[in-house]
């Protein structure tokens, strides 16, 4: 068992991923899921309870079960782990794509998608505080159908908006532009 292993279960991993995610900060919080998880999933592994006590029990009576189920949850999580970095890459690589083209569309429907969205937003906004500023109480009730329809529409919209807008975040942070 790692020496890290060894002090999560005889400390109690609860106890250090509620510090970590109480003092860590960001990374505190995402380094307290993996704690938590990886308990999670050592334990299933061993099918036993998910807790430090059950693990540690069965680490008395046999260490190399314990040992084997704490290596294949580490390279599992390393998969995952490795397949998300790949799908972050292949994202960046095409955004970056799209913006080296030479057309000119595909240079710019990112942040075109953004302004347009943000334009529909506010000229709905608008329209629906204008009806309710002269009273027209008709054309609001007509017209909270189509508002149910486009709240669905901009709801999808708004996903690919905040997906660009997260990546490109992402790739300013990294210094790429």
């Amino acid at each position: 068992m790692t020496p890290f292993a060894a002090i999560a279960l005889q400390v109690g991993a609860t106890a250090i991923s509620g510090l970590l995610r109480r003092r860590g900060g960001e990374a505190g919080k995402i380094v307290a899921d993996v704690a938590d998880n990886t308990v999670v999933r050592v334990a299933q592994s061993l099918g036993v309870a998910p807790t430090e006590q059950a693990i540690s029990d069965l680490w008395d009576k046999d260490p190399s079960a314990v040992t084997e189920a704490i290596h294949q949850v580490d390279a599992e999580l390393g998969e995952m782990a490795k397949a998300a970095s790949e799908a972050t890459q292949s994202y960046h690589d095409l955004i970056k794509e799209d913006r080296e083209s030479a057309s000119l569309l595909t240079r710019i429907w990112r942040p075109l998608n953004g302004v347009l969205f943000a334009w529909s937003c506010l000229a709905l906004i608008m329209s629906f505080c204008y009806l309710m500023m002269t009273g027209d109480v008709q054309t609001i009730a007509n017209a909270s159908v189509a508002y149910g329809f486009l709240g669905t529409v901009l709801g999808t919209w708004a996903g690919v908006v905040g997906v660009y807008v997260w990546r490109r975040t992402d790739e300013k942070k990294a210094g790429s532009t």
